[in-house]
């Protein structure tokens, strides 16, 4: 009997003397995911896409050909939405008043009584400056 191909992905890794941990460290992919594909078990992935992607490059790091195994799982999509445990356990924590989109609040009005100062001072000034022409004094 063939050995499967998470043996097979063990023992490439094992004979490099390599831990779960330096390969995670290399590939970027979380060591617990590594230990499925070493164990074949494809459950914990949210969808085959993913579980593809990380055989191909946890294969490709090792120097193990996954393609066979890999082209076997395109178009197979065994986990949905509603079996996936990332979503089942998601907490979805409330809106904060902060949260709430621009849109939802109401104008503010600090920006239009500021302007109305500005101008106010400006023709305040004008009606100074030509008060003070007038009188001759500048």
């Amino acid at each position: 009997m063939s050995e499967s191909l998470g043996a097979r992905l063990r023992k490439a890794r094992l004979d490099r003397g390599l831990t779960l941990e330096d390969v995670a460290q290399s590939t970027c992919i979380r060591p617990d995911k590594l230990a499925a594909l070493e164990a074949d078990d494809y459950s914990s992935f949210p969808s085959m896409a993913y579980c593809r992607g990380f055989l191909s490059m946890y294969g490709a790091h090792l120097g193990v050909d996954v393609s066979q195994e890999a082209r076997s799982m395109e178009g197979h999509n065994a986990l949905h939405s509603k079996d996936y445990q990332y979503i089942k356990n998601a907490h979805i924590p409330p809106l904060s008043e902060d949260s709430v989109a621009a849109r939802e609040r109401s104008p503010s009005i600090v920006p239009l009584l500021v302007f109305g100062g500005i101008l106010l001072l400006a023709a305040t000034g004008l009606w100074v400056l030509m008060k003070w022409r007038q009188l001759g004094l500048g």
